[in-house]
């Protein structure tokens, strides 16, 4: 029996050995015999809460011999005692795979009071497997710790099964069982739709065919769009080599996946790097490089055009203005080149006009149904995709960095004005007083107009931009009118607290955030409404593209007679009348249809009056 255990951490979550488990793809049969999938959930938050780093322990057993239902759960609640662990607290579901069956225990490491036993619980879960194939009767499997445990055995005066389990222990040290890959590995590999097993037994049937010749080796992988390169670790084990796939895919370490000796694998590196090399490989290596280069290069291209998107359409030159409006028109073309054709012209009577104009018409509904449905709200073509708040408040902050300069400069001025008014108050003596302390006043006053003009400029700006208000900023006007700077003056009195705000860039960082929070969310109950509004008009658009697809493609369980009169409707170009007879039918109000030679005579004098109605000018769209 070969046991396998995987601890999994708190912050990976249930779900993936959840799917593994119970709702394996690759099974016969999925059997449960305790937990369910709220238990592990409910451990993980268990795990989450203590703060611990492990959240579940997942033991799967693999018996060499069949094995009943009932022999497995008490195999399972020998794991339990043996780690300390609750019986009544685990998952177990048994797998049958190729007639086989094997089981798979799912355990909290938080056990009310402690934390489950990790402690060499590798040579102990070998132990209790041993001991349960000694019982059961069932031959010996080989384990990597069988000189532990029989060691551990005879200590416990179990001499018996002490002997019985060195017997497996080899001779050579280096002979004990190495597993060519882990479970987590073949989980990864198989969710990306790799077969691990088959990989590992056609690189031992490529191995074999090579003679133990790397070189035949490495061609046998590249037939295969395979690859055996150096290791990634250079601290330990710098000879080791791996085996992976053309994109990258790990398979494994070429002397756990062949059985080399680890001596005798470098041995064999020696000799292939003794041997002169055939070929030149720089010019090769240059073309990569260059091929590497121009990648780069296309890449940067492409994320410099997609940066271009959050950057103002007004500070945009022409040329940027180009590239984006050209980037959209290919992917336009792409996604248009993606679409399923609607029909095919190529039958006779699908060629004839009547059924081009019915063509036209279904296009033309379809198409105004979808936009109904797809039709966004005007904020959201205007402010785009949603991003993080840090990016919105530095693109406020580099769309108004002249402005926080000239309000800074303004301020500046507004001091220095300040300044010399104190020190010609402050003078008892001074020819013409009076004149200058007039003018230092002027300057004074019209100083701080121009600093709450700037501040009133900004702070509209922001609210307008963000959408929090609908009034347009004013242009900033410098030197301010005279009737204008009292009120200018008010203005600045009271956002005076702003003021400094705005002034200190930390704090102005904080101001813009808030704002920006403030219009996310004014704009999310906005788009919410008007969504909410719009339900019932999407439902209809919903009943129209039904009933269009439905038309479209007229199912076979329709009557032969209402399936031709629809057919005859679509030919003359009555899409309407189409469609209501349609309706008719699914209503259950269908008219006795008419003979053959009736509906054809209809058919020949309707026709060319529907064609001369649908090409007319002043014609009406429905029938």
């Amino acid at each position: 029996m070969i046991v396998q255990e995987t601890r999994i951490k708190a912050s990976s979550g249930h779900q993936a050995v959840s799917r593994h488990v119970l709702s394996g793809a690759k099974n016969e049969a999925i059997r449960l015999i305790a937990g369910s999938d709220y238990l592990l959930k409910d451990w993980m938050k268990e795990a989450r809460r203590e703060n611990i780093l492990y959240g579940l322990r997942h033991i799967a057993f693999n018996p060499s011999e069949p094995m009943s239902d009932g022999q497995l759960a008490d195999f399972a609640n020998q794991i339990c005692l043996e780690l300390g662990a609750d019986p009544d607290r685990m998952t177990l579901v048994i797998h049958q795979k190729d007639g086989s069956t094997h089981g798979h225990l799912l355990l909290p490491e938080w056990q009310d009071d402690h934390i489950l036993s990790s402690k060499f619980t590798w040579q102990r879960l070998e132990k209790i497997a041993r001991l349960e194939e000694l019982r059961l009767g069932h031959a010996l499997v080989p384990g990597r710790h069988d000189r532990a445990i029989a060691k551990a055995l005879r200590e416990a005066g179990n001499s018996e099964a002490a002997d019985r389990i060195a017997a497996l222990v080899p001779e050579d040290n280096s002979a004990r069982p190495v597993s060519a890959y882990t479970s987590q590995a073949r989980r990864m590999t198989e969710r990306q739709g790799f077969d691990l097993p088959a990989a590992r037994r056609e690189i031992m049937t490529f191995w074999e065919k090579s003679g133990n010749d790397l070189k035949t080796f490495r061609r046998l992988l590249a037939e295969k769009n395979w690859r055996m390169r150096p290791g990634d670790r250079t601290d330990r084990r710098r000879d080791a080599h791996v085996i992976e796939t053309h994109d990258g895919l790990l398979i494994g370490s070429f002397t756990r996946l062949t059985k080399v000796r680890t001596k005798e694998f470098r041995r064999l590196l020696d000799e292939e790097a003794s041997r002169p090399s055939p070929v030149d490989l720089r010019p090769v290596v240059r073309r990569l490089e260059q091929q590497e280069r121009r990648y780069r290069q296309r890449a940067e291209r492409k994320r410099a055009l997609k940066d271009l998107i959050w950057v103002p359409p007004a500070s945009l030159s022409v040329l940027d203005r180009q590239r984006l409006h050209e980037q959209g028109r290919r992917e336009a073309d792409a996604i248009r080149k993606r679409l399923p054709s609607i029909g095919s012209l190529r039958s006779q009577e699908q060629g004839c006009e009547g059924f081009r104009i019915y063509l036209q018409d279904w296009k033309q509904d379809m198409q105004a149904a979808r936009s109904v449905l797809n039709a966004p709200h005007p904020l959201e073509r205007r402010y785009g995709p949603d991003s993080p708040l840090d990016i919105q408040s530095e693109c406020i902050m580099r769309m108004m960095k002249e402005g926080w300069s000239r309000l800074k400069q303004a301020h500046q001025a507004v001091e220095q004005a300040r300044q010399e008014l104190d020190e010609l108050e402050a003078r008892k003596i001074l020819f013409s007083r009076k004149k200058k302390l007039s003018q230092a006043e002027e300057q004074y006053r019209q100083a701080l107009a121009q600093l709450a003009e700037i501040l009133r400029y900004l702070v509209q700006f922001i609210l307008y931009h963000l959408g929090l208000s609908s009034q347009k900023p004013d242009p900033i006007q410098c030197p301010v009118p005279i009737e204008r700077e009292v009120t200018l003056q008010d203005y600045l009195q009271e956002r005076r607290e702003l003021l400094q705000t705005l002034l200190d860039e930390k704090a102005r960082r904080l101001w813009i955030k808030d704002r920006c929070r403030e219009a996310e969310h004014k704009r999310a109950r906005m788009i919410a409404q008007w969504h909410a509004e719009r339900v019932p008009e999407c439902e209809q658009a919903q009943q129209t593209i039904a009933r269009l697809e439905r038309l479209h493609r007229l199912s076979w369980s329709l009557p032969e007679d209402v399936r031709m009169e629809i057919r005859d409707l679509k030919r003359r170009g009555q899409l309407q009348m189409a469609l209501r007879k349609l309706d008719r039918f699914d209503s259950g109000d269908v008219p006795i249809s008419s003979t053959p030679a009736q509906r054809s005579d209809v058919n020949r004098w309707s026709q060319p009056m529907a064609l001369r109605q649908r090409t007319s000018p002043n014609s009406s769209l429905s029938p």
